[in-house]
Formats: structure tokens, C-alpha cells, sequence
């Protein structure tokens, strides 16, 4: 019985991954949008005036700016303007990236743009690509720890991937499963971090995105417009004091 039961058990979860395969490529094979909008590196950004930050942004697509339709709808354009205050901002994060992506091709980039604060956005493709669990907790806190020792960090948790309507159920519902489960590693190596803020993406924004899909997405129905990600920009706002430091730190 025990056997017959096991076996069981393995025939379901070998079928719940084809089905999880399947609809990953049916999720992927949807209607993407244009190319993210073009970030200058070492630009200005933020309000007029003398730059009071050097800003860097890691990360996937969402950091990139894909389903924005401007720069300036862009989340690391969007977050300077929320934040208030003038800086110069470099880019480097790319479309598609995991963590380990950032890690090894991204963070050997960052010194060289000798950064006051950097900010992180990723997760959601190591969410849709069945990155383990272990192997982004690892590669996560890799990244952190190879990041300039004198810059501040800004952790963007995993975005709600409960939310995006392109992922047909019962995809949907794991991904945001897996979504949360990542997203707390996130959390868990910020809150080690002594100059690291975490951002509760999900938390702060996910409800939204449910609720008004077509007001928050994209055409590809997955990333975020320009009025998606002015909601990113202002829960990075709401965390974010002037300082860089988290608002609920004396």
C-alpha cells in the first residue's frame, strides 16, 4: 500500500510539473510589449538640481523598464521623482535576468559607477523558471554581499505573481505561491543586512494589481505600465526616507 501510495504521489507531481511546463510556455508565447525605453547611463534623474545621490538599479525587466512608454514612466525614473530629490541614475538591470544573471554579470559592473545607493528588483523570472528555492537564497545573498560595502541597498521583495492575468490557472495560484516563498528570503537577507531596506512589493501593490488589472498592466497583460509601477515608485516612497535609510528605524 505504502508503495502503490508513493508511486501515486510521484505520477501527480511528475504530471503537476508538465502541467506547470505547458502553461509556462503558453504564458511565454503571449503577446509581448516593446523593448523598455532606453535609460541613459549616468543620467540625471529626480527633480531639478545638483545630484545629491549616485544611483544604481539591478535587477530583471522590471528594473529595466519593460511596459513603460517612456523613460520617465520607468520604475528607477519613477522612484527618483517619488523620492524627491535629484540624482544620477545608471541602469544596468536587463530583461529576462534571474538572480544568479545579476550576480554574475551585473554586480561586476556596479563599482565603476561608484554608487551611493543601489537598488534591486528581482525575482519574477526565478519564480516562472523554477529557480529551487535554495539556489536563490544563495545567489541572493551572494549579491548582496558583493555589492560596494560604502553604498545603501534597497531590496525590492518578488511583485504579487498571483496578480498578472497572462498566467492562466492553476499556474497562477503556484506562481504565487512560489512568488511569496521567494519573496521572504528576500526579506530574510535584508533584515540581516545592516545598510539593506526591504520593500514589500507584493504586500503594498499586489491588491491593487488584482483588483484593476487593466489599469496597472501592460498590453502583455504580465508587466507593469507607467501607472503600474508609479505604485512600485511610491511604496518604495513610503519606505524610503530622504536618507536612504528605512523609515521604521529610529
Amino acid at each position: 500500500m505504502l508503495k502503490k501510495a508513493l508511486t501515486g504521489a510521484a505520477a501527480a507531481a511528475m504530471a503537476a510539473l508538465a502541467l506547470l511546463g505547458v502553461e509556462v510556455l503558453i504564458a511565454r508565447a503571449g503577446e509581448r510589449p516593446p523593448p523598455g525605453p532606453a535609460i541613459p547611463a549616468d543620467s540625471p534623474a529626480g527633480p531639478p538640481g545638483a545630484p545629491v545621490d549616485s544611483v544604481v538599479w539591478l535587477g530583471d525587466s522590471t528594473a529595466a523598464g519593460l511596459g513603460a512608454s517612456t523613460p520617465a514612466g520607468s520604475l528607477p525614473e519613477q522612484a527618483a521623482a517619488a523620492l524627491g530629490r535629484p540624482v544620477r541614475l545608471t541602469v544596468l538591470a536587463h530583461s529576462g535576468d534571474r538572480v544568479a544573471d545579476v550576480l554574475n554579470r551585473q554586480v561586476p559592473r556596479v563599482a565603476q559607477a561608484h554608487p551611493t545607493v543601489v537598488f534591486v528588483s528581482v525575482g519574477a523570472n526565478d519564480v516562472t523558471h523554477l529557480t529551487s528555492r535554495g539556489g536563490f537564497r544563495r545567489d541572493y545573498a551572494r549579491m548582496v554581499s558583493r555589492l560596494p560595502g560604502g553604498a545603501r541597498l534597497v531590496l525590492l521583495g518578488v511583485p504579487d505573481m498571483g496578480a498578472p492575468p497572462r498566467l492562466p490557472q492553476p499556474l497562477r495560484a503556484m506562481a504565487g505561491w512560489r512568488g511569496r516563498s521567494l519573496d521572504g528570503d528576500v526579506r530574510h537577507v535584508a533584515f540581516r543586512t545592516a545598510r539593506a531596506t526591504y520593500v514589500d512589493i507584493a504586500g503594498r501593490t499586489g491588491p491593487r494589481f488584482r483588483n484593476h488589472p487593466t489599469r496597472y498592466f501592460a498590453p502583455d497583460r504580465f508587466h507593469p505600465n507607467d501607472a503600474g509601477y508609479g505604485l512600485w515608485a511610491r511604496a518604495v516612497a513610503d519606505v524610503v526616507t530622504p536618507s536612504g535609510r528605512d523609515a521604521r528605524t529610529p
